[in-house]
């Protein structure tokens, strides 16, 4: 089997995709139209600079 560049596009979607299914078989998806209070986005983008 030849090796097959990933890009990090693949990897986000492929983590987004997973991410989502899980919450379907668990129960917890977020309903349509959801919309993150601005304290939640800010403790998201802290978080993420943090990654």
């Amino acid at each position: 089997m030849e090796p097959r560049a990933i890009t990090r596009e693949d990897i986000k979607r492929a983590v987004s995709e997973s991410t989502r299914a899980s919450a379907r078989l668990e129960g917890r998806e977020v309903p349509e139209g959801f919309v993150r209070s601005a304290r939640v986005e800010e403790f998201l983008k802290n978080r993420s600079k943090a990654a």
